[in-house]
């Protein structure tokens, strides 16, 4: 069943590379609104879109690229750095935060804590890298990078 048109306005015709620019940009506006909230859930879209291009294209995302070192580590040194989780564990843990908020189960609580400020600034910090790899700018990274230099001085 098809969703009923309204006639307002044509069908849009836009590419992931494009929807995944501007969602990641509506969620820096957003992050630097102090509405973190929603710049998690649109940056976590974002960042999934860009590493799933990078992986069509035979390319490791920012995730995957992180997993891989702390492999190396562990291998290198001996440590048990995480545990000696799964990768599957650990973007799973990544995500959690993004994806308790797009989601509800069952066994899920229906109040939630997190620090919506930290995970914010690390989900437009992936997706920020993921589309680095891919070439693409976004035009208000500035302002993000310079808000954070300022703010918490990083």
């Amino acid at each position: 069943m098809t969703t009923p048109k309204l006639g307002y306005e044509e069908d849009t015709r836009i590419t992931k590379t494009e929807i995944a620019r501007v969602q990641l940009t509506e969620a820096i506006s957003l992050f630097l609104a102090g509405k973190h909230l929603c710049a998690i859930t649109l940056s976590g879209a974002a960042e999934e879109i860009f590493a799933r291009l990078l992986n069509s294209r035979g390319e490791k995302s920012i995730v995957e690229s992180s997993f891989h070192e702390i492999q190396s580590i562990r291998e290198k040194t001996g440590l048990c750095v995480m545990s000696n989780r799964l990768k599957n564990e650990v973007f799973n843990e990544w995500n959690s935060a993004r994806n308790t908020l797009k989601h509800h189960g069952k066994e899920s609580e229906e109040t939630i804590s997190l620090n919506l400020f930290d995970e914010a600034y690390w989900m437009i910090r992936r997706a920020l890298s993921n589309a680095e790899k891919l070439s693409i700018s976004i035009d208000n990274e500035p302002e993000f990078e310079n808000w954070v230099i300022i703010k918490i001085n990083l």
